[in-house]
């Protein structure tokens, strides 16, 4: 009986030397790369970019043979200019493929691939840059030398993480201490910018003179055809991409006032004891003008549909013709008449 002990004994004692040196051996470092992806001025109108990177790691606190994994990539979405920009993030690995390391080697090489696309204007932003214009994102790609379990233990904590509505790097964080604990940790840290172009279409000062009337001219309600002026609202239009005058946003213009008659969407009153006012046309159309900021039914005087659309021109002339309308020939007097409409550039 005691030589069975002895045996039982002894043989855990040889299987307890055979393990317990295993648990020193291993890779201890934390390693990281600062990769920067500047997006093109032109990503309004080409939306989307990829930049790959590459990276030599070498360990040096690795001991015997080790095994580097490449931890599952999470896409991301980053928020730019008070969350107005949204970008999707994809990242994946060049090679998702395991790295083995012979005993005493710690050096490795490893890449990835950032793709950005626009993302969704609903989207949940996990990283935003308030009004700035750049976001880092710690650990965009990362390695380790963890145990399979300690991986996909730390990869399920950071999803619920994520899912639970917490800021990405609070989560990010949190994921790197816990497998740092049990293994190596190498990683890539990408700070994202954009210098974003916004083409701008600005209007300028129009005064529209209409040639002198007679009162004798003013004699029935409506539109007097015989005397009219025209002339043309200018935009001059910025931040143009290429050759061909590329636009980097949609936008309308159209025209408001406060000197509108009332219940009328298209007379201008010249004065308000004066029964004659104007309207205006544009392309033989007559134009609707709106009474507050926003367009409502206002006549819609030009237009970009989709960032990408071609003006061909740094200038933009709308044709306008203004004439004289007789709303009240009852009011009809002698004296100056005036008002005014703001020309509204409205860009989405």
């Amino acid at each position: 009986m005691t030589d069975t002990v002895l045996k039982i004994n002894f043989w855990l004692l040889m299987i307890l030397m055979t393990v317990l040196p295993a648990s020193y051996a291993g890779c201890k470092g934390s390693l990281s790369y600062e990769d920067t992806l500047t997006l093109r001025e032109d990503f309004a109108i080409n939306p989307s970019q990829s930049e790959s990177y590459n990276h030599q790691f070498n360990d040096l606190t690795c001991a015997g043979t080790n095994t580097i994994t490449p931890l599952k990539t999470s896409d991301i979405v980053v928020g730019l200019y008070n969350d107005t920009v949204k970008l999707a993030l994809k990242v994946t690995w060049l090679n998702s493929s395991e790295v083995s390391l012979s005993a005493g080697k710690g050096d490795f090489s490893a890449g990835y691939r950032v793709d950005v696309s626009p993302a969704n204007s609903g989207a949940s932003v996990n990283i935003s840059a308030g009004s700035g214009n750049s976001v880092y994102i710690k650990d965009v790609a990362s390695l380790s030398s963890a145990t399979a379990t300690s991986q996909s233990s730390a990869f399920f904590t950071l999803v619920v993480c994520l899912l639970s509505g917490k800021s990405w790097e609070p989560c990010i964080t949190s994921y790197h201490n816990s497998l740092a604990k049990d293994g190596g940790f190498y990683s890539s840290n990408l700070r994202v910018t954009y210098n974003r172009k916004q083409t701008t279409c600005k209007p300028e000062d129009l005064n529209i003179t209409l040639p002198d009337i007679a009162l004798s001219e003013l004699t029935v309600n409506g539109k007097v055809a015989r005397k009219n002026a025209s002339e043309n609202i200018r935009l001059q239009c910025d931040n143009l991409f290429g050759d061909r005058k590329q636009t980097s946003r949609k936008m309308v213009v159209y025209l408001s006032s406060s000197d509108l008659l009332a219940g009328s969407g298209f007379i201008l009153r010249g004065n308000k004891d004066n029964g004659v006012g104007f309207t205006l046309e544009n392309n033989n159309q007559v134009v609707n003008i709106s009474s507050v900021t926003e367009q409502g039914g206002a006549t819609l005087l030009w237009k970009v549909d989709k960032p990408g659309d071609v003006v061909s021109s740094n200038t933009v002339s709308i044709p306008i013709l203004a004439s004289y309308y007789v709303y009240d020939k009852s009011k009809v007097k002698p004296g100056n008449l005036s008002a005014t409409a703001l020309i509204y550039v409205k860009y989405d």
